[in-house]
């Protein structure tokens, strides 16, 4: 494909993605759904493009986005608020992690038989909620704000989840090194680094930007320094994207990690990001994301319908086990459309979409199949999560649930009407 259309479809596609965030933000439609039927058409259907085509470039796109929404989900991790609505947010958090881990690991043992290690990276990458869908979903519905607060916390700590843990895995997956002690201490050792690493190199960048403020009116600045940490631990052979995890949620919650000998020395005030750097960081996601929703579509396999059918089968019991495990979690007097809400807000995002291309990136035998049954689960997974919000709003399904959880409690019921 020539140059100048090459750079005519970019433009094209940014286009593209704002007017499909805006349509999200009128008609409760998640803009990725949008971009990865996008990625379908001019891919699998009409083959204009080849995802083979984008080469090592396609590995260097993903390592790229992993590294931005990685640091920018670590710094939207507000330790303060993960610590006031963590009575609420924990139970469901893990068990809402755990029981998908767990399930998908079971089904893709039972339906594919793949290795073990294999099964479990699937189903801790699938294991989190997207965060652009959640948030944007649960403020078109009148939930008390203890619940969307509940479900918005559960997306930014499943993240953690989602990213920390298929990274490890994929580890022992490229070495196969499966002994006990040896899977332990290279889990601990990557782990541990990686943190020290991001966490020091906040206390190293607060200490350089005090030191040189005109780095402060540079929007690249932090940026590159994060591209410095994160090839540096990948070059020490540990793990980059959680030196990048960890750098965010360091930069973003600075004073929990700064011992007071440090105080005098390395102000912590001055590391959060300004707005505008905040803002940038935003569209460098969006712009990103735009893309790589597109790749995803241009990458699903249509000519396995086996994979893609299984893929949309696992969501829709993953769909099932989360509505008992909002049973078992959430408390019996909130409000059944509160708890109907939280049943169905499982789409996969971005991060599970990213951590999904790192096994091909690698050569792994498994690639494409862990590839493609993660793409079809994150595109399944988005559709019905607005199939399903739909019928909610309208009230459709509302009996069904009260089956389910029971009718409202009459005092729980009134403040669900106030908050309306």
């Amino acid at each position: 494909m020539q140059t100048p259309v090459v750079i005519i479809i970019i433009g094209l596609f940014i286009f593209w993605g704002h007017y499909l965030n805006g349509v999200f933000e009128r008609k409760s439609i998640p803009d990725v759904l949008g971009l990865m039927f996008i990625g379908i058409l001019i891919g699998p259907v009409l083959k204009l493009i080849d995802p083979a085509s984008f080469g090592k470039f396609g590995s260097l796109f993903s390592n790229l986005v992993l590294i931005f929404i990685l640091f920018e989900s670590g710094t939207d991790l507000k330790i303060a608020e993960v610590k006031a609505s963590f009575k609420e947010s924990a139970g469901i958090t893990t068990v809402g992690f755990f029981t998908t881990w767990i399930t998908t690991f079971l089904l893709c043992k039972g339906i594919f038989d793949l290795p073990t290690l294999t099964c479990l990276f699937i189903g801790a990458a699938l294991g989190g909620t997207s965060s652009a869908v959640v948030v944007g979903l649960v403020k078109k519905i009148p939930v008390l704000p203890k619940t969307s607060t509940t479900l918005i916390i559960e997306s930014a700590e499943t993240d953690v989840f989602t990213l920390a843990i298929p990274i490890s895995i994929l580890g022992l997956m490229i070495t196969g090194q499966m002994e006990a002690h040896l899977v332990v201490s290279q889990f601990v050792s990557s782990l541990v680094m990686a943190l020290l690493i991001g966490i020091l190199g906040a206390f190293t960048w607060s200490f350089i930007i005090n030191k040189i403020p005109t780095l402060k009116t540079t929007k690249f600045a932090t940026p590159a320094f994060l591209f410095i940490l994160y090839g540096l631990t990948e070059y020490l052979s540990f793990s980059g994207p959680l030196t990048a995890l960890s750098f965010g949620i360091a930069i973003g919650n600075l004073q929990y990690f700064e011992p007071r000998l440090l105080e005098n020395f390395i102000p912590n005030h001055s590391i959060v990001l300004p707005q505008e750097e905040k803002d940038f960081f935003s569209e460098l996601v969006f712009f990103l994301r735009t893309f790589f929703f597109v790749f995803i579509g241009l990458s699903i396999q249509i000519n396995r319908l086996d994979w893609l059918l299984w893929g949309a089968g696992i969501t829709l019991v993953l769909f099932v086990i989360r509505i008992f495990a909002v049973k078992l979690v959430i408390g019996k007097n909130s409000p059944l459309l509160d708890k109907a809400t939280i049943s169905i807000m499982i789409p996969k995002g971005l991060g599970s979409a990213v951590i999904a291309t790192l096994p091909l990136q690698q050569n792994h035998v498994n690639g494409v199949i862990i590839q493609s049954i993660c793409f079809s689960v994150i595109l399944f997974s988005t559709i019905y999560c607005v199939i399903l919000f739909t019928l909610l709003k309208r009230g459709i399904t509302i009996p069904f649930y009260r089956l389910i959880y029971g009718r409202d409690k009459i005092n729980f019921s009134n403040e669900s009407n106030t908050a309306k």
